[in-house]
Order: C-alpha cells, then sequence, then structure tokens
C-alpha cells in the first residue's frame, strides 16, 4: 500500500516516506501511527531506510488470522484472490453518508435485493445474508469509493458473501461472485467501463462457471433494472428485516 492516513483514521494521506519524515523513525514512542484508509486500522512502514536500492518503500497490514474469512480482509491488503482488483480509486468521504442513505430508499432497496435474490435465485438470500453482504460493505466503506453510482452498490454486494444453492435432486452446492474485468483495472472498471465487465457464479475452488442463462451477467444499470422485474411483491415489513 502506497499510501496511508497520518495519525489517525481519516487523517492527511502520505507516503511512507512522508510519513517518516513528519513523524520520524520514532513514530512507535510517541504513538503516531499510520491508519489504512479502508479499513481504518493501523499499518506498518516497510522499506523506508531500506539499503536495498531495489526496495520500494510501502505500508503493510498486521499478518492476517489464518482462521479468517478472506472476505472480511481489507481490500487494500491485497492478498485476498476474491477481491483482488476491488480497491477504488480514490474516496469521496462527504457523499458517502448520502449514497447509503439514498441505497436504503424504499424503492431502491426493493431493486437491490430482488436483483440480488434473482441471480442467487429464489429461497438463496435470507434477509440474514443480504444483511451480511451490507455490513461487509460497511466495513470496507464501499459507500465512500469515488463516483460509485448507486446501481454498481448490489453488484458488489454480490460479491461479499458465499451462497448455498439447492439442486433439483435437493442436494445442496456452495457458490459465490466475483466480476470479471480488464486486469490491471480497479473498481471503477465496474462503472466507467462497463461493457467490458461481467458478473460471473461460480463453485468454489478453481471457480467453475455455475451453468445457467444468466452466467456471466452483464454489469449494468438497464441488466439490474431488467433482472430485478417487478419488485412490488417486497412488503415494507420485509424491508425493515434488511436494514442494518
Amino acid at each position: 500500500m502506497d499510501q496511508a492516513c497520518y495519525g489517525r483514521p481519516n487523517g492527511t494521506l502520505l507516503t511512507p516516506t512522508q510519513f517518516i519524515q513528519k513523524a520520524t523513525p520514532q513514530y512507535k514512542a510517541k504513538g503516531i501511527f499510520p491508519y489504512c484508509k479502508a479499513c481504518q486500522e493501523i499499518v506498518h512502514v516497510y522499506g523506508v531506510h531500506s539499503p536495498n536500492p531495489n526496495t520500494t518503500p510501502r505500508f503493510d497490514h498486521a499478518d492476517r488470522d489464518p482462521d479468517a474469512d478472506e472476505l472480511d480482509d481489507c481490500v487494500l491488503a491485497n492478498r485476498s484472490a476474491r477481491q483482488k482488483g476491488m480497491e477504488p480509486s480514490c474516496w469521496d468521504d462527504e457523499r458517502a453518508e448520502g449514497l447509503r442513505a439514498h441505497f436504503y430508499e424504499e424503492e431502491n432497496l426493493r431493486v437491490a435485493y430482488g436483483f440480488c435474490r434473482a441471480l442467487c435465485r429464489k429461497g438463496n438470500l435470507p434477509a440474514e445474508k443480504f444483511r451480511s453482504m451490507v455490513k461487509r460493505a460497511d466495513k470496507k466503506r464501499i459507500w465512500a469509493y469515488a463516483d460509485i453510482p448507486l446501481w454498481a452498490i448490489p453488484y458488489v454486494l454480490l460479491t461479499l458473501e458465499n451462497f448455498v444453492g439447492k439442486k433439483k435432486d435437493g442436494n445442496t452446492f456452495d457458490f459465490h461472485f466475483v466480476f470479471e474485468k480488464p486486469p490491471r483495472t480497479n473498481a471503477s472498471a465496474l462503472w466507467e467501463r462497463s461493457l467490458e465487465c461481467q458478473l460471473v457464479k461460480v463453485f468454489p475452488g478453481a471457480g467453475k462457471l455455475v451453468a445457467a442463462d444468466d452466467n456471466p451477467f452483464p454489469v449494468s444499470a438497464d441488466a439490474l433494472e431488467a433482472k430485478a422485474g417487478d419488485v412490488s411483491w417486497i412488503t415494507s415489513d420485509f424491508l425493515q428485516l434488511l436494514i442494518v
């Protein structure tokens, strides 16, 4: 990670070299730490005074617990295959709260749930699973991704959970969603280059595609609306169960 917040979550973003220049190499003794912009946890300075000229200074996250779910890992830690390339181009903290509130407006929430349910299939998206997706979005600060449109939020939510489906014979199978998008792009490709992106439902492990007419699925506002379809069946009482 090439930038971190100085001294506090959401502090001024500095490079590792700038951080050491300002906080001095005694920053730990002074109680001045760098914080990750995404997860807002303390990160560690690496390589600023390395004698190796090929070392690039960076900020590193603390080691992840081996039993931790990779979906809970910070996207900027860059060590989760499921989240690779999903970091934002930059952040817009002022817009985040308003976007989240807009998402929870009744009609928008109906469309979001209707879309996610349609892709997961009936019976595979209980309210608690949807809430879990939103909680991860909160933790990852998806709402603060600069320029992310409202329609892209449900797409991202689907990549933040694991699901269980049911076969015609009654047996179950695990699946999840990932994005296919241009290499070396970040999350902004979803709305800036959406024609080159797809949402893919896959089995765990090797990532084999789940056989379905709508898999892979296009990434666009129109595709979301079409897949959600008529959402008038989703009652206001049920919407209350989706709110985090």
